[in-house]
């Protein structure tokens, strides 16, 4: 019998992991060139940054873990180092395991992304993002309304203190932003983090602190399009969507969303061969 796919090994179902660098950090590293590898990795891949100690994995760093030391510490959040922030996070899997292992990582832990390893040495790391292939060339075809997640939606002139607030209250990381009961697009954890960078955002936290992320409305901000697909769309042709970097999650003409996590964790995790 074929195996699963999710019971291959992460070398040979996902080779493409192995092509590009090792996005890591020391403890002692600044927080800001951290936070920086995250805000633009839509664009490079990564969903998580590795922290290595003597070359040892000691902890993981997300973008809900920067956004959130922002938040506490408005004004002194610039001083901060990646071991300020770091989950303890000692897993790690080698390059020979089965994908199913590094899913049920991705389970445990809530986090997606996993480094990988060769001979006890870090080499890269797998995120959700580079598991969507895998559900693409298994031509998964359950139904995405099967997957979906709730739409969690906000009107154009929301503050950005309080979209942030929803996020992180919900363990969400898309929102659907509204205009006169109409989709305008998708705001997504990194584009928020991507502003709290940015020298604008900067100054607004630094000189009014949380106030200002209160006095700010999301509309300002860069949204991503708001792609729609039908309910009965099959979740591998959804995962081909999903792997477009612009496109956070998928909208659903039932009033729900589908998003990487969805495909991978629900979809492709739960299938059979």
């Amino acid at each position: 019998m074929q195996l699963a796919e999710t019971e291959r090994p992460i070398f040979d179902i996902v080779p493409h992991i192995f092509k590009r660098p090792l996005l890591s950090a020391s403890p002692s590293d600044p927080l800001l060139q951290v936070a920086t590898f995250l805000a633009i990795g839509p664009q490079i891949y990564v969903d998580g940054v590795v922290v290595l100690d003597n070359h040892k994995v000691v902890g993981a760093i997300g973008g809900r873990h920067i956004i959130e030391h922002i938040l506490y510490h408005p004004k002194g959040w610039l001083q901060g180092t990646a071991s300020m922030v770091m989950s303890r996070f000692e897993h790690a899997v080698q390059v020979d395991y089965p994908l199913s292992v590094a899913l049920d990582i991705f389970s445990k832990t809530g986090f997606a992304f996993v480094p990988i390893t060769v001979k006890q040495s870090v080499v890269t790391s797998l995120s959700i993002r580079d598991v969507l292939r895998v559900a693409m060339a298994s031509k998964l075809d359950t139904p995405i309304d099967r997957l979906s997640s709730p739409l969690v939606a906000v009107k154009s002139n929301t503050s950005i203190g309080d979209a942030l607030e929803i996020m992180l209250e919900q363990g969400i990381r898309n929102l659907i932003v509204k205009d006169n009961n109409s989709n305008t697009g998708v705001l997504n954890d990194r584009k928020m983090l991507e502003y709290l960078l940015s020298y604008g955002g900067r100054e607004t936290v630094l000189s009014r602190g949380l106030d200002g992320l209160f006095e700010t409305q999301v509309n300002i901000l860069d949204l991503a399009a708001a792609k729609s697909v039908n309910r009965d769309t099959p979740a591998g042709l959804a995962a081909e969507l999903l792997l477009d970097l612009n496109a956070p999650c998928l909208l659903l003409d039932n009033g729900s969303i589908v998003t990487p996590w969805d495909v991978v964790m629900k979809g492709l995790r739960k299938s059979k061969s």
